[in-house]
């Protein structure tokens, strides 16, 4: 038994430094994809694009939860063993999805040419660009979910890895020939050449089944699943759209490249959480013990709020280095990137907490979670617009969002173990401290080591900014090692690594 849990946790390690690195990789190349969109498009183009963005990430919600079921219920059945159970879920998600992704961009290509006599030609263009988007993206998150509940991090990674090289390198041969239309057809590009990708490389046989009993338990799973990842993408896409009725246009460019920036931090425990889900569902399932999941949400809550805020605080610096010295025009989105990028933590400490709650089928709980966060962000935006702070009144509402949401889901899930409310407060209260101890130091580091106009000059304040983090943060990187031993696994796997090649 021992000999099998210490395998669990090397293929954890393993799966997560894979999938973790592919996913940082890519997503710093998207994130450069980003920023040569915002610095050739401008500040108005491009918040036009965030805008259409905003509808792209509504569209998901159109499967009705169809893939969050597929994703929670074959890990479940691969733990039962059961094969045809997951063959005929894969079957009846890929329908549901299929035919409503196809009803979405069907309806919206319908309306915007119903518009077409009060919208520019790049508004209409984008709206079918973010049709098309919709449905290809709908079978991408098929073909990329199936291989996720699989564990198979390998094959995604590389997928991710070489078409987010491929993305910056159509946006620079594309982009500034086409200026907003080239971005669009990149878009569309990418998502596919990366289905087609999958498609060959792990064919995954499927056939549409409308049977129409598995639909509505597949939906009756998936819908709270598929409402709260709705009601998420709410608490940040409301702020943005108070900023564009209210602000305009150029105010959601400055506020889209605050997002864009700390976008890259979601990924860090987006990736943990992703990797740790079919862990999390199968054991469930084999086991139907809660008890055999407290490993799987202390440990990643220790590592992340001692290692996090230290990628956190090296991660604000570097970008606002380069919004200062590449972005220049987008000097306004620097304060709401740093506040932007605490209340990344907040929702983010406790990553494996929202599966944690879906294996013991109790999501519906985070439905009025998600809605007091939704309104929390809302309405403290409108209070700091209306007293002057411009952009950074959203991302101060983000912010307050993000803490309620992070610190009752937390406490929830975390009550399932620890039963006074009293000890779960103070405990949530220990686990902030190091990010307020990173944030000072960040802060006063900032006001010690000024910025310089020249590059040169200020790439060397840079190196020293982070030389100080560095130092302070040794005693979090200490600590984490000595409580959960990561440090030690992530070079283990390394060294591993190294050896094969």
């Amino acid at each position: 038994m021992a000999k099998k849990q210490l395998c669990n946790r090397e293929n954890i390690v393993r799966n997560a430094s894979i999938f973790s690195g592919g996913v940082y990789i890519s997503q710093i190349l998207f994130f450069v994809r980003g920023f040569l969109n915002a610095k050739i498009l401008g500040p108005g183009l491009y918040g036009l694009w965030s805008g259409l963005n905003i509808i792209l990430n509504y569209s998901a919600y159109a499967r009705l939860g169809s893939l969050n079921a597929m994703n929670r219920e074959i890990p479940y059945q691969n733990g039962r063993c059961s094969d045809e159970d997951m063959g005929k879920t894969r079957n009846v998600a890929f329908t549901i999805a299929l035919v409503t992704s196809f009803i979405f961009s069907f309806s919206l290509v319908v309306i915007a040419f119903l518009l077409r006599q009060k919208i520019s030609f790049n508004e209409l263009a984008g709206f079918v660009t973010i049709a098309l988007i919709a449905f290809i993206f709908s079978i991408f998150e098929f073909y990329q979910t199936v291989v996720i509940a699989l564990k198979k991090f390998t094959v995604i990674t590389k997928a991710n890895i070489w078409f987010a090289f491929l993305s910056v390198g159509l946006t620079l041969a594309i982009v500034p020939r086409f200026n907003i239309y080239g971005v669009y057809i990149v878009a569309i590009l990418i998502p596919l050449l990366t289905l087609v990708y999958l498609v060959l490389k792990e064919p995954c046989k499927v056939s549409l089944c409308f049977d129409f009993k598995e639909m509505l338990r597949l939906i009756n799973i998936g819908l709270p699943l598929g409402v709260i990842n709705f009601l998420d993408s709410s608490v940040i896409n409301v702020p943005s759209i108070i900023v564009l009725a209210l602000l305009g246009k150029v105010s959601l460019g400055y506020y889209s490249v605050a997002m864009l920036a700390t976008r890259f931090l979601t990924y860090f425990p987006n990736s943990i959480h992703r990797t740790f889900e079919p862990y999390i569902y199968q054991r469930y399932g084999q086991t139907n013990d809660i008890l055999e999941l407290k490993k799987y949400l202390f440990k990643p809550i220790q590592v992340m709020v001692l290692l996090f805020p230290v990628i956190i605080g090296v991660y604000y610096m570097t970008a606002a280095f380069f919004i200062r010295h590449f972005l220049a025009k987008y000097i306004a989105a620097i304060c709401p990137f740093f506040i932007i990028s605490i209340g990344i933590f907040f929702i983010s400490f406790a990553p494996t907490s929202n599966a944690f709650i879906t294996a013991m089928n109790k999501q519906k709980f985070l439905i009025p979670v998600y809605l007091s966060g939704i309104v929390i962000g809302g309405l403290s935006s409108l209070v700091f617009i209306n007293k002057g702070y411009g952009v950074t009144a959203s991302a101060l509402g983000l912010l307050f969002s993000f803490f309620f949401i992070g610190a009752v889901i937390f406490i929830y899930a975390v009550n399932h173990y620890v039963k006074s409310a009293a000890k779960c407060l103070a405990y949530l209260a220990g686990l902030c401290a190091p990010i307020i101890y990173i944030t000072t130091i960040v802060f006063f580091s900032e006001i010690a080591i000024t910025n310089a106009p020249g590059i040169f000059s200020d790439s060397l304040r840079l190196v020293a900014r982070l030389a100080v983090l560095l130092i302070f943060s040794a005693p979090l990187i200490y600590i984490a090692e000595n409580k959960t031993g990561i440090v030690s696994d992530i070079l283990g796997f390394l060294k591993i690594k190294r050896s094969e090649i």
